[in-house]
């Protein structure tokens, strides 16, 4: 037997209790009680947080388990299993009602840095590197280290895609309001073990998703490929369409709107599409006009200001529907048309209580009330009421599934009030023709691009049997999209959706020469730009935000005329309520905000 020296076990049996003892590389640091809120928010601006206290504008779209950045495991929590404390958001100075300071416990961990995963919100420019807050590591030595974490340089606006020195871009994602980002940055620890870690907020609130100590390594930010190489169906005019006669009234009026989708968004895809300027639908109609699109008080208006300027004829501040600066009621022109007798059918990719569909039947001081929302979706008769799987929880109360905070069920009123609830295009083309129609339509039946044409020739047929005429709304909510996350792919197949849609409308309207189609936007998103040249396709968008570019109006039958050259999306409404003969009644009363 061959015999082991006894220096070389000697290193061996050193080698394994070193191995054995040794500190992982990473160790993701659970928040425990210094977690402070959850990343979902019910209910905007009621000081009980939810991330940054902005209603839909959090951050519930993050999946919980761990997020590995480089090297680094985060570990995000999940909010239902941490009873709403899953995150630490510090609110600052514009969320002073919020928690302003934070400690978490730690187990004696040693490693080279702390990393966090984090975010800020209302921050100063960030060539000004303002003290977001104030970074504190204590060492079981009693010993402390204070870092000024500055905005512009270790963290960074998360509604911004601009990194810095050491605030690296690592996540994103659109969460039905904006493109959101969180970054990771690292700070340098002595050698010895940390205790705890304390943050105090100071210029701008300061949310922190998840940290972990560990070794030193190098962080790399997400970069996403702009490629578009997916290939699409796209329709087509059999024929030109004809002309029609100026002054002439429509009986039915049908308003297509890409959410976000401005001019950059046509252009492109018509010339990745057909390869070529002016070839979609909506491109060869015979008018063509621009909106402007500012807001109350803001250049750049969010969908619920726009949906509310569009619908009503009147201007009011961001994330407000069908209400004033005074939050005094306002009659959309969709309520008017109803009230005449006429039809009214909404249509969208989003949920139904989503900014720009509520904005023609919802009166609410803020787009996240969606339990209000729900409510005046049941108040408001119209005939036709579709949207995406994601509303239903609204309508419901939460002992059936729902979000809803009482005992309400909208879904059971609704149903009694006749409408059918459907799921797919299938079912709504089976619903008897004395029954309304509620669509909340499953998973995936939205997403290819014939999808909102199908959902328009259907809700056609079903709006023209009243004698009166009819209203309808239909928007594509991907083209937001699209904008928000530098998406060519969902641009390009969100302002398909839209054509789609106008081709059914636009056929409708040339069988019966007798109504108006109007396409536009609410807003511009990406500030995007392409080019076609020699046959090479270019493209690029300089921001991930709305913008106050101009948007393209498209419009073909009676009443056309009136929609072109330079307009104000207010125009949208107040030319429809002329066109009909509608009065737009001055604002009314104050709407409550609900109870909390």
């Amino acid at each position: 037997m061959m015999r082991i020296p006894t220096f070389l076990l000697s290193v061996g049996l050193m080698f394994s209790v070193l191995c054995a003892g040794a500190a992982p590389a990473y160790t993701p640091l659970p928040l425990g009680t210094g977690a402070t809120t959850a990343f979902a928010d019910r209910v905007p601006d009621d000081q009980e947080g939810g991330w940054t206290d902005q209603g839909n504008n959090d951050l519930s779209v993050i999946k919980p388990g761990t997020l590995k950045v480089s090297d680094v495991p985060f570990t995000i929590l999940s909010d239902a299993a941490t009873d709403g404390k899953s995150c630490i958001v510090l609110g600052g100075p514009k969320r002073a009602y919020l928690p302003q300071s934070a400690k978490v416990p730690v187990d004696n961990v040693r490693g080279a840095y702390l990393y966090l995963l984090h975010g800020a919100a209302w921050c100063p420019p960030a060539g000004e590197q303002k003290v977001t807050g104030l970074l504190h590591i204590d060492y079981v030595d009693g010993s402390t280290d204070e870092f000024r974490v500055r905005c512009g340089r270790d963290v960074a606006d998360w509604a911004k895609p601009d990194a810095y020195k050491n605030a690296i871009r690592v996540w994103t994602a659109y969460n039905n309001n904006t493109q959101v980002s969180l970054f990771a940055s690292k700070f340098k620890l002595k050698d010895l073990a940390v205790k705890a870690i304390r943050m105090t907020a100071r210029e701008s609130a300061w949310m922190v998703a998840a940290m972990t100590i560990g070794n030193d390594t190098r962080l790399a930010g997400i970069k996403k490929p702009m490629t578009l190489d997916k290939t699409y169906t796209a329709p087509a005019l059999a024929t030109p369409l004809p002309a029609v006669p100026a002054q002439a009234v429509p009986k039915n009026i049908i308003l297509l709107i890409g959410d976000g989708m401005g001019g950059g968004a046509v252009e492109l895809t018509s010339r990745y599409q057909h390869k070529a300027d002016g070839r979609l639908v909506m491109q060869q109609l015979p008018v063509f006009g621009r909106a402007h699109t500012v807001s109350q008080g803001s250049n750049v208006t969010d969908s619920a200001a726009s949906a509310t300027a569009m619908a009503t004829g009147s201007k009011t501040k961001n994330g407000r529907l069908g209400v004033d600066l005074d939050k005094r009621r306002l009659t959309s022109v969709a309520e008017l048309a109803r009230q005449q007798g006429r039809a009214v059918g909404i249509i969208t990719s989003d949920a139904i209580v989503g900014a720009t569909p509520a904005g023609f039947y919802a009166h609410v001081n803020s787009r996240g009330y969606y339990s209000q929302v729900a409510e005046f979706a049941a108040a408001s008769g119209f005939e036709v009421l579709i949207g995406n799987a994601n509303g239903k929880v609204w309508f419901v109360p939460g002992d059936k599934g729902g979000k809803r905070s009482d005992t309400r069920n909208v879904l059971a009123e609704m149903e009694a009030a006749r409408y059918a609830v459907i799921e797919n295009q299938e079912t709504f083309e089976q619903v008897p023709t004395d029954r309304r129609v509620l669509g909340f339509m499953a998973k995936g039946t939205l997403d290819n691009e014939t999808c909102l044409g199908r959902l328009t020739e259907t809700a056609l047929t079903r709006l023209s049997r009243n004698d009166k005429g009819f209203f309808m709304m239909v928007e594509c909510t991907i083209t937001d999209g699209g904008g928000h996350g530098n998406n060519p792919e969902l641009t390009v197949r969100g302002t398909l959706q839209v054509d789609w849609a106008v081709h059914s409308a636009v056929e409708y309207a040339r069988k019966h020469g007798d109504t108006l189609v109007v396409v536009t936007a609410d807003h511009e998103t990406g500030a995007l730009t392409s080019a076609l040249k020699d046959g090479k396709l270019t493209f690029d968008y300089a921001t991930t935000s709305h913008t106050d570019i101009p948007v393209y109006v498209f419009a073909y039958g009676p009443g056309a005329e009136r929609f072109g050259g330079t307009i104000d999306n207010t125009d949208i409404a107040r030319n429809i309520a002329a066109l009909w003969s509608l009065t737009l009644p001055p604002p009314g009363d104050v709407q409550p905000d609900p109870e909390k």
